[in-house]
């Protein structure tokens, strides 16, 4: 299965990494954490850039992160994966199930938006690729600034989401291609 996963998520990596990132898309609030209606069946090499399923799945990662990084709920959080998660991070190696979970309630226990750190998906990046009978490949580029630090930090994430039984668990999550760049610039003080 793992194999599978892999190989099927390196794939779609392939895929999104070869086409240029559209405008941003405009979102619109998830309706609950269930959603009955099944990925459809086919999406464009460039994957889903707007739509229902893509939608679901921005408000997913949007719900995600505010619980990680800005309300820092651990238990929200730690609600949006499988039980079997498997988290592969460039550099810090692989976590599993358990150790996805505890590493949620660390960052939530420091709370990152306390400290002044701000996730933000970069605009247009995102993607969405239907996996027939399963769930969906998220794709995008997402930066992480904290507050008066001389650099900032972007990188690549894959989120394979399985729709079972009406519910979006993540279950698998590579986060790639972590490098410094230059920090946003601050808004003025009106």
């Amino acid at each position: 299965m793992r194999v599978l996963a892999l190989s099927l998520i390196t794939a779609v990596v392939s895929l999104a990494c070869a086409s240029p990132p559209n405008q941003p898309n405009k979102t619109s609030p998830l309706q609950g954490e269930r959603h009955s209606a099944a990925p459809p069946l086919a999406a464009s090499t460039d994957g889903l850039q707007s739509g229902e399923l893509f939608e679901v799945l921005a408000q997913m990662d949007r719900a995600l992160f505010e619980a990680s990084f800005e309300t820092c709920d651990a238990a929200k959080a730690n609600a949006f994966f499988a039980d079997d998660v498997e988290f592969y991070h460039d550099q810090t190696g692989l976590a599993v199930a358990e150790q996805v979970r505890e590493n949620t309630r660390r960052l939530t226990a420091s709370c990152p938006s306390h400290r002044g750190v701000k996730r933000t998906l970069v605009p247009g990046s995102l993607r969405v690729y239907p996996i027939h009978n399963y769930g969906a490949a998220q794709i995008g580029m997402h930066r992480f600034d904290e507050r008066g630090a001389s650099t900032s930090s972007l990188a690549k994430f894959v989120n394979l989401w399985r729709l079972q039984d009406g519910r979006w668990r993540l279950a698998r999550v590579l986060s790639l291609d972590h490098r410094a760049v230059p920090p946003l610039a601050p808004m003025p003080a009106n």
